[in-house]
């Protein structure tokens, strides 16, 4: 019972990436840019290296593997996770400079006052 409650309570911090990825996903239904599929594909396989994360010391244990082979999985992991993590960086930047661009344009239709 007390290694189901401590496995919930692990799975609690897979909430936020969830989120993020739902909300790109959304983004991407919504709006078919760029921008979307380089932060929706960097929410996905982000999810999944954390969830990788999660799952690793459970397979570790279960079928004893040494600690070269987890530091391997991990390495693994983590290159995929840094790339995961540049693709949403990218997508984030793109979206940032589309919109400031585009607001940009909304400022400079209006006319300035000469008092």
């Amino acid at each position: 019972m007390d290694s189901i409650l401590n496995t919930l309570i692990g799975m609690i911090s897979l909430i936020a990436p969830c989120i993020v990825f739902g909300t790109c996903c959304y983004f991407l239904s919504k709006k078919k840019a760029v921008e979307a599929v380089l932060m929706t594909i960097g929410a996905g396989v982000g999810l999944l290296t954390h969830l990788l994360y999660f799952l690793v010391p459970l397979l570790a244990g279960s079928n004893n593997l040494a600690y070269t082979e987890i530091s391997k999985y991990y390495t693994i992991i983590g290159f995929i996770g840094t790339v995961a993590s540049l693709c949403f960086a990218v997508g984030l930047l793109l979206l940032i400079h589309n919109t400031v661009k585009k607001n940009n344009v909304f400022h400079d239709q209006f006319p300035t006052s000469n008092d």
